[in-house]
Formats: structure tokens, sequence, C-alpha cells
């Protein structure tokens, strides 16, 4: 294993109900809280906003409101919000959504805190020393960011959505209530199960130790466990203990412990992925079914053992070879996929452009490229064309 270090600085609030706490969270902050958060008449008409609402009113926390993230939350909307919290100074973010709204929560918080160009952060060109600390409230369980110091945005006038690391950006407090994700539509919660499970397998199929029986046991497990649920949610989408065990996966898929040890793992999965949210504005989880196929077909011959090992701890291969247990596996995921709803072509996620795969070939490059990939796993245009001609 390699050397690493993890902190978990995040209060955890889980359980039914629990969103009736945010209030009293917050006051442990201050007296003023920004909510960051969807559209003002879905939040509001799904009784989200009020639940919110209502706890902070409860615990003396006045309420500021920004309206607007959208499924992937840009740097120009966010621009409003930063303006909002330098002038207004509250004490504390309320991140009240999906990945979407607690990573422009976290972008809001640590541009608020810097003079400069909040693009300086994606970029690298300026180090993240302060923020304003953030709760999520999370309604949308499918990236992790609850409990991660990582955020995405796009920034549209570049056309480029990057991500960038730090842990000053992880939440103080992540209120997990599965009963705000009972009404949640089926295709988008098969949309979260995608992403979920992009987060375990791609640093289970991308790190290079020989033995990490720990992490890939636990990536396994994990998988298994959104499939459960997600059989369970296919006959019933309001079923509390499937939403309640989705949640909680959720969190822990990506927040950095699981593939403790493991290194700089290979990245495609996501490198691909979001190139498509960037031009076409993919949904991340839809993006990610289609990627996923993309490497494991891409990386068959490379990775066959690994591809084996999945193929029958996951899937119940039983096969003795393992080029056609491997097979096997990626036949069975994509299956999966099918089976609950997510899409496995680019043509299937609704991008039907003839030029698609030459606008994303050298965003994709370029996302390898900022995040340390493209020497180490010898990415080039025409292996990452490659790659975006496998999701065809």
């Amino acid at each position: 294993m390699y050397a690493f270090e993890f902190e978990m600085p995040t209060k955890i609030v889980f359980g039914e109900g629990e969103v009736s706490r945010v209030g009293e969270q917050a006051a442990g902050f201050g007296k003023k809280a920004m909510l960051v958060t969807y559209d003002e008449d879905f939040v509001k008409q799904v009784g989200f906003y009020d639940k919110v609402k209502k706890s902070c009113d409860a615990a003396g926390v006045e309420l500021l409101e920004f309206f607007g993230v959208k499924s992937n939350p840009t740097a120009e909307h966010a621009a409003d919000g930063i303006k909002m919290a330098k002038e207004q100074k509250p004490d504390v973010l309320i991140a009240l959504g999906g990945g979407s709204a607690m990573d422009e929560a976290k972008f809001i918080g640590v541009a608020a805190k810097y003079d400069g160009d909040p693009w300086d952060f994606p970029t690298g060109k300026a180090a993240i020393e302060d923020t304003i600390p953030v709760i999520v409230v999370v309604t949308i369980p499918a990236t992790s960011s609850e409990l991660n110091g990582t955020a995405v945005i796009t920034n549209e006038t570049l056309r480029r959505k990057d991500g960038f690391v730090s842990p000053v950006m992880k939440p103080r407090v992540c209120i997990l209530d599965p009963e705000l994700t009972y009404t949640i539509p089926i295709r988008q919660t098969a949309y979260s199960a995608a992403d979920i499970v992009s987060h375990l397998l791609e640093h289970y199929l991308g790190h290079q130790l020989e033995f990490a029986p720990y992490q890939d046991h636990f990536c396994e497990g994990g998988i298994r466990s959104i499939m459960e649920c997600m059989d369970r949610l296919l006959k019933d989408p309001q079923d509390k203990d499937a939403r309640a065990v989705m949640m909680w996966q959720a969190s822990y898929a990506w927040c950095g412990f699981y593939d403790c040890g493991f290194g700089l793992p290979n990245s495609n999965i996501h490198i691909l992925g979001h190139s498509l949210s960037n031009f076409y504005d993919t949904p991340h989880g839809a993006a990610m079914s289609v990627t996923i196929l993309a490497t494991l077909r891409y990386y068959l011959k490379e990775r066959t053992g690994k591809y084996a090992q999945f193929a029958r701890e996951v899937f119940g291969v039983r096969d003795k070879d393992d080029m056609i247990a491997a097979s096997a596996g990626i036949a069975a995921i994509e299956a999966w996929f099918k089976k609950i709803g997510a899409p496995v072509t680019l043509g299937e996620a609704g991008i039907t452009d003839p030029e698609a795969i030459d606008k994303m070939t050298p965003d994709a490059l370029a996302t390898a490229r900022a995040w340390g990939e493209e020497e180490e796993y010898g990415y080039n245009e025409a292996v990452i064309r490659e790659m975006f001609e496998l999701c065809l």
C-alpha cells in the first residue's frame, strides 16, 4: 500500500426526519445561513425548502436564499452566489440537493474568501486556504460530495468542466435523511446508482496493487449492495430500507476512505464522462454508465484477471477461463444498466451529434493532463478517441 493521510472532519446526522435538525446544526456556526439549492419552485413544491426554513426559524437562524443551481453547476451561476456571500457574510452555507448543489456551495464557500478570479481554484492557480463552513442536506445520494473535499464546476465561457480538491472543502455537517429521497423518480435513481458504482469501480479497476483484499472486497460488496437496493426499488420506488442503504453507501463510495493506499488511480471513467456533461449537459450518472462500459472494453485484455475477479465476485460468474469470465462480467453489468434504465451508448444518453467525439477528445485529454494522468497512463488523442468510439 502507498502512504496516505485520511481525515473525516464531517459530522454525520443520519435518519428519517433528521432534516429537522439542520437549523440546530447551523446555529452552531452563527445566526446567518445561506441556502444554496435548485430551482425555487421545485424545492418549494417538493417540500424540501419548507423543512429547512422551518428548522432554521426555530433555531433563530436567518436564512438567505440562493436558488437556481443546475444539474451540472456552472461558474457563471455561482458568481452571483459568491457576490451574495461576500456582501451578506453568512456564517455558514447550507447546500440542499445532490452533488451539484453541494459542489456549487463548496465553490462559493472558498471563492467568497478569495479576492482573485474564482476559476483560479479549478485550474490550480491558487491554493485553497479558507472557506465559509458548509452544511449539506442530501436529497440525491450519488456523488459522495457530502463527505469529500472535491467540487466539479463547469465554465460555460471556456467550455471546460474541471474538478478540484482540498480538505478545506469537506463539509462540516452532513444531514442524511432518507425521507428526502422517497420521491426521486426511478430513472434518476438509476443514474445515481450508476454514479455510485462508477466511484467504487474506477479505483477498483484502476489501482496497481497486487494484493488489496480489503479495498477490493469493500468495492465488490458495495456494488452488490447497490444492485440489491435497485432490485427492491424497481419493485417499490419508495422502499424505505433500500433508500436508506443506498444513501449510506453513496456517502462512502468516494469519500476517500475505501481507496486509501491505492496511490494515483486511472480515472478514465470520469475523464471521459466529464466531457459528456461538459458539451451535452448529460446527467453525471448517465454519463458514467456509458463510460464504465467503454473502460471495461478498452482494458479487457490488459486487465483480464481483475475483470474476471469482478465478474465472479459481483455477478457470480463461475467459468474458470479468465477471458470468458471477464467478458461475461462486462455483459452482465451492461445488462444490469439496461435493466435499471441507465444508458449504455452515447445515443441512449441523448448524444447524437456526429461531431461529438471530435469535440470531446481534446477536452478529455486536457482533463487527463490536469489530473496528472496523461503520462502516467499513456493518454493521447488516439487512445481517448478509441475509448469514445467504444461508447457508440
